[in-house]
């Protein structure tokens, strides 16, 4: 599974553009491929890949029923709009927003309910890292989803090293290796589906697609340059 984040980028007809470039990328059938573009454009988007397998995802998501929410957007709403997949926790609300596993199960739940599946994303910082608790960090933020009454087998992890994300220091294969391996200890589920999100590139795909304890990747700028993209899936399949 390959994921691309447009993150707060694209307008309208930037964000057409770029998945009618998407959805005429080479890709195998076993490939599953989506985009996360801005919520606003999330029905366009969807419009112009149509005729491809691409999955559209919503970058969040609130798990509440309509009412007064002002601003927020809703399971139900992101279903209608034809979204496949939602993100929740991604590393960047984590941070300016204070997100956290256990506040976000509502939506967790709410968008398995609406036949979607949620991506997950869990990750340590520099410092979380330095201090030796890396793993510890990221098994708090998976507890809430190890203890929750869900269906465990809809549902992506995605593992974003903060440290590691537009700083230009990388993760090491091993480094991957073994904090996927924690993650599918955590769950319980040696087949859970564990995404890398540390700053993928054409580069750096390669040696990060080698790892078997790779489930594919979230992909942030470089899913907004199509060529960039469908190098990164390339890697993929050629692994």
């Amino acid at each position: 599974m390959i994921i691309g984040n447009w993150k707060m980028n694209t307008l309208h007809d930037d964000a057409v553009a770029l998945a009618r470039q998407v959805s005429q990328i080479p890709m195998r059938e076993d490939t599953r491929v989506g985009v996360c573009p801005p919520a606003l454009w999330c029905s366009s988007v969807g419009d112009a890949l149509k005729s491809s397998p691409v999955m559209v995802g919503l970058q969040d998501c609130i798990g509440d029923p309509a009412g007064a929410k002002t601003g927020c957007v809703n399971a139900a709403m992101a279903r209608d709009a034809g979204c496949d997949l939602v993100l929740l926790g991604h590393s960047e609300r984590r941070e300016r927003f204070g997100e956290t596993t256990e506040a976000l199960m509502p939506s967790v739940a709410a968008v398995l309910e609406h036949g979607m599946f949620p991506v997950v994303c869990v990750g340590e910082t520099l410092s979380e890292r330095e201090a030796g608790r890396a793993e510890a960090v990221v098994a708090s933020q998976l507890a809430p989803l190890v203890s929750a009454a869900v269906d465990h087998d809809g549902i992506v992890i995605a593992y974003e090293p903060v440290w590691a994300i537009g700083t230009g220091l990388s993760a090491t294969q091993s480094d991957i290796e073994e904090m996927h391996g924690a993650i599918r200890s955590h769950l319980g589920r040696n087949d859970a589906v564990v995404l890398y999100g540390g700053s993928v590139s054409p580069e750096s795909a390669p040696e990060i697609f080698a790892s078997e304890a790779v489930s594919g990747a979230l992909v942030g700028g470089a899913s907004l340059d199509s060529t960039k993209f469908a190098a990164i899936i390339a890697a993929w399949e050629q692994r």
